[in-house]
């Protein structure tokens, strides 16, 4: 029955149940209400109750006739709904909350772990940054000498703070040295973000070691067997393309080391990883250009933590990227198609067998192997093992290649054409073995040891880079000196003052002096045509020179094109000398009496030089 009076009993209901309440407060009733009305009040459910916790506990109840089936339409399901989404918005704040909390937990204990290790390493009393360091680079100047200066007083490990989080430690010692590149097998993060977004997606060049473990070992397979081909067949092809191209856009009184250097390394490198349709390529000088342009930028672009979309100069270099790899992919077509085997799918000389190249020999280029390989070894599983990954690790190979193999060569050429003692003494090496008009290969330059000494210790005095950079990601590293490097530190080996290290090398470590590799018992040749690790060569039998000996790195994370590159650039050496005269340009001769300052390692000579064929 209705109440007579009072307070109405079910619309006061229904509006507390649509706020939520649990129970009704019988408190409010009027002293008019009836013990009726109480009874009612006290035989209906209260809607709060009546609402499931859970919204799979009301598609339950709410289609099985469970005890809340009948209440809780009554209650109304915007109330519930209401209530469901508050209680779940609150338990994902929460739980935001908590997985946030528990980041910067982990990286507090991050920080604090790195400050405790660090500041047990010798160096500067710097925490935040170091203010010398900091000049050095803000004036652009010699980082090489001041680390020089740092090891003078604090000994063979130098610890130096690059920021709040971010450590850089220095190791002379050679014998140190082999010790930290065995350990720390991985790259700094910065570098792999370089290469990610100057190529795309890839899997080589990857800051992990366990990651790209099984893609180095296939390609340090394929380079050590296919030197012997791609060296002997396309050595005299690189020059003769080279003079083309400087000829052809009238640039031939101009050609400087550097320039002639960078168009060789670019051609040995394409070479090796798309054949000859390289020579015949018609947008290959853009190709090159276009390359050098994303080398230099890379590292600044690839230094920001959130890409700066908002910069215009980051736009044009990502336009910049596209564009080359799209000509990538114009050249591998090329490659592919002119290759009636690979069109074919006929890759029977190219097999992949447990994750090596079988016969790479055979294979017409390294793309050959990689397509045939879907990018050594499987290194990225599925379908994204197709174009987009070989194209990117193509792009990364010509940008380390080229960068490596250019520097070098610049370095021999400049050498030949400031020094014409040396020039005559590799020219005199070469004829000993190959007298015939015939091209080279490689089977003579393996037997040229001043050729090979040249080009080793071209490498020794000046390498790549003036750092050698590791770090271990995971794990701290612990020597057998009880030093420990906290995990996340960079890693560095100063090469400059390692190779230089007159308590190694000797009082003429600063010199040029290929003979210092002319042991006798020791065949250079018979060593580098045995190598078939992915470890560093080793030259020597003292073991400190050939720990000291880093052009290419050491460890796992070794160069695995460091036969590569000491075999091919002495063979294109041993064919440009052997074809043609290489001589300074006439304006020059007035300035050869200068003496070049070998222990400067940052302004070299940049000669002009002038080719001329040989009469044979």
């Amino acid at each position: 029955p209705q109440p007579s009076s009072g307070l109405q009993i079910f619309p006061f209901y229904s509006t507390r149940a649509a706020v939520g309440e649990r129970s009704i407060p019988f408190s409010l009733f009027s002293e008019r209400t009836s013990e009726a009305e109480l009874e009612l009040a006290a035989m209906v459910p209260s809607c709060a109750a009546a609402v499931p916790y859970t919204l799979l506990g009301a598609l339950l109840t709410g289609g099985g006739g469970g005890s809340y089936a009948p209440s809780w339409p009554a209650c109304g399901g915007r109330a519930f709904l209401r209530d469901y989404a508050r209680r779940g918005t609150n338990a994902m704040l929460w739980l935001g909350l908590l997985a946030v909390t528990w980041v910067l937990l982990r990286r507090i204990a991050a920080l604090l772990h790195l400050w405790a290790l660090g500041s047990r390493l010798p160096g500067p009393p710097a925490l935040l940054a170091d203010p010398g360091l900091a000049a050095v680079c803000r004036a652009g100047g010699d980082i090489t000498g001041y680390l020089s200066k740092l090891h003078g007083s604090f000994g063979p490990i130098v610890r130096l703070w690059l920021g709040p989080s971010e450590l850089l430690v220095s190791v002379k010692d050679a014998s140190l040295i082999k010790e930290m590149l065995t350990k720390a097998e991985d790259k700094l993060p910065l570098t792999g973000r370089t290469y990610n977004l100057a190529c795309g997606r890839l899997g080589l060049f990857i800051s992990s070691f366990e990651k790209v473990k099984s893609t180095r070992e296939s390609l340090n397979v394929f380079l050590n067997e296919k030197l012997n081909v791609v060296a002997s067949e396309s050595s005299f092809k690189i020059i003769e393309a080279v003079l083309h191209r400087t000829d052809s856009t009238k640039d031939m009184d101009s050609l400087d080391c550097r320039s002639f250097s960078q168009h060789m390394a670019f051609n040995i490198i394409g070479a090796a990883l798309f054949g000859d349709v390289l020579f015949d390529w018609s947008d290959a000088a853009a190709y090159e250009e276009l390359l050098m342009v994303v080398a230099k930028d890379g590292c600044f672009w690839a230094s920001y933590a959130v890409p700066p979309f908002w910069k215009p100069g980051y736009r044009r270099y990502r336009t910049l990227c596209a564009k080359l790899k799209i000509l990538t992919e114009s050249i591998i077509r090329k490659s592919v198609n002119q290759n009636g085997a690979l069109r074919h799918n006929n890759l029977s000389s190219c097999k992949i067998s447990e994750g090596l190249v079988k016969d790479p020999v055979r294979c017409t280029s390294l793309l050959d192997g990689m397509i045939s390989g879907r990018g050594f070894g499987g290194a990225v599983q599925g379908p994204l093992s197709s174009e987009e990954e070989i194209c990117g690790n193509i792009v990364g190979l010509m940008l380390h290649g080229i960068s490596t193999s250019a520097n070098l060569l610049c370095n021999i050429l400049m050498r030949l054409v400031l020094y014409p003692k040396l020039k005559d003494q590799l020219y005199a090496d070469i004829v000993a073995v190959h007298t015939e008009s015939s091209e080279l290969v490689m089977d003579d330059v393996l037997k040229m040891q001043f050729v090979l000494a040249t080009v080793c210790e071209s490498a020794r005095l000046l390498p790549a880079g003036p750092l050698l950079q590791r770090c271990s990601m995971q794990h701290d590293l612990t020597l057998k000196s009880s030093i420990t490097m906290p995990a996340g530190a960079i890693l560095v080996v100063p090469l400059h003052l390692v190779q230089r290290d007159a308590s190694v090398w000797g009082n003429d470590a600063c010199q040029f002096n290929p003979s210092r590799f002319l042991q006798k018992g020791i065949d250079l040749g018979g060593i580098l045509a045995a190598h078939k690790g992915s470890n560093g060569i080793k030259l020597f039998t003292e073991r400190d020179k050939s720990d000291s000996f880093l052009p290419f790195g050491s460890g796992n994370r070794a160069c695995v094109g460091q036969k590569f590159a000491i075999l091919g650039i002495s063979m294109l050496v041993a064919s440009l000398l052997h074809n043609y005269e290489v001589q300074p340009q006439p304006a020059l001769t007035k300035e050869m009496d200068l003496a070049v300052d070998t222990n400067n390692f940052r302004h070299l000579p940049n000669p002009k030089i002038v080719l001329t064929k040989r009469k044979i």
